[in-house]
């Protein structure tokens, strides 16, 4: 007997994929299901049962050089973008842009390897990440973005320290070439790493499909900016390049700010609130994250552009409160995720087949379970 489609049946799949006896629409086997049978209602939602409190899936070993890798990793993507388009689309009052966004690429790219190889149970055997390539396995698609975004900043490095210690025509023209590809390279390393956590069976991260992508993204324009406007006031960068550097900060924190708002109704509704609302989580997520790194970004940003130069100090200040909370968000998310994976309620109130706190998933599959993905 086939199975029967995903598409027309999707609560005839379990979480992992195998084939279920279930009936549609229920979490009764088929043959348990007589009186739904003959049209009786049932309530099928999830009624708060677990197995002596017991974690039904295992929590995750990320800790602090994750949180790090992952504000780290996706600041130098961005940095490498925002480079890129200063070279392509600005002018040489923008070259320190283009100068700083380069190197603080390659230091991310150097630093990003060691914090994820300092995290492996077997350290020397770092290569078996690289021994094959699985399109359907994000982590192995993550291994080889970081891999190639390594050798496209050094690239890109080399051929700008070739341009600003010996004035060679050639090192700039190699940087420009490869800086597209880089940027590219960045553009995934800015968001992939929240496609990796949502991935996952713990609830905090599978229930921010399709936010939390987009949300590392915007802190990690923010986040790059920031960082480029701290070596450009080091470096006496003109002002024009660093005005342009606070827009482009403006802009990522108030995408920023949106996606954080959206992401936490998603928590919300995916009945994740008490995580989301447990008071040393909620001041800690509403005062350093969406506080200290967006909300006080934005209005020091918002007056150093309007007042000039004589507020020009602010942008400092907006920058450092910028890293600041980007860090707290990486970091508050890893560990908040870790917590949620203890608790079972909170796993099953997500991947019961009746439940209406349960995610959508992608299009077409509006009822896909939320559980381990391969």
């Amino acid at each position: 007997m086939p199975r029967p489609s995903r598409r027309a049946d999707p609560t005839a799949w379990s979480p992992y994929g195998r084939h279920t006896d279930r009936a549609p629409g229920s979490t009764l086997p088929a043959d348990q299901h007589g009186s739904a049978r003959n049209g009786a209602a049932q309530d099928d939602q999830y009624d708060g049962a677990t197995y002596y409190d017991r974690p039904v899936v295992k929590r995750s070993h990320y800790g602090w050089l994750i949180a790090s890798y992952l504000f780290i990793g996706g600041l130098a993507g961005a940095a490498q973008i925002i480079a890129t388009l200063a070279d392509l689309l600005g002018g040489r009052r923008d070259r320190g842009v283009v100068r700083a966004g380069r190197y603080v690429a390659l230091t991310g790219a150097l630093v990003s390897p060691v914090l994820l190889i300092a995290d492996l149970h077997a350290r020397s055997r770092w290569y078996n990440m690289l021994r094959i390539f699985r399109r359907t396995s994000p982590m192995s698609i993550g291994s080889w973005t970081l891999a190639t975004f390594g050798a496209l900043s050094g690239l890109v490095a080399v051929g700008q320290l070739g341009a600003d210690l010996l004035g060679l025509t050639a090192g700039r023209r190699l940087a420009r070439w490869a800086s597209v590809p880089a940027a590219g390279a960045g553009a995934l390393m800015s968001v992939y790493t929240g496609t990796l956590l949502a991935a996952t069976s713990v609830p905090l991260w599978s229930a921010g499909l399709r936010l939390l992508s987009p949300l590392f993204g915007a802190t990690s324009f923010a986040t790059a900016a920031a960082a480029l406007s701290l070596v450009g006031q080091a470096g006496r960068m003109p002002s024009p390049a660093r005005r342009r550097l606070s827009w482009i900060g403006l802009a990522a924190t108030l995408a920023q700010l949106g996606l954080s708002r959206a992401l936490e109704r998603r928590w919300r509704a995916a009945g994740l609130s008490p995580v989301v609302d447990d008071p040393a989580a909620r001041l800690a997520y509403q005062g350093g994250v969406v506080g200290l790194g967006m909300l006080v970004p934005l209005v020091l940003q918002a007056v150093a552009l309007v007042g000039g130069r004589r507020w020009a100090g602010l942008t400092s200040l907006a920058a450092v409160a910028t890293l600041g909370g980007g860090f707290a968000e990486r970091a508050l998310i890893v560990f908040g995720g870790n917590r949620t994976a203890d608790r079972p309620a909170l796993y099953f109130g997500l991947t019961q087949p009746g439940s209406a706190a349960r995610p959508p998933g992608r299009a077409g599959l509006a009822s896909e379970q939320v559980g381990a993905r391969p």
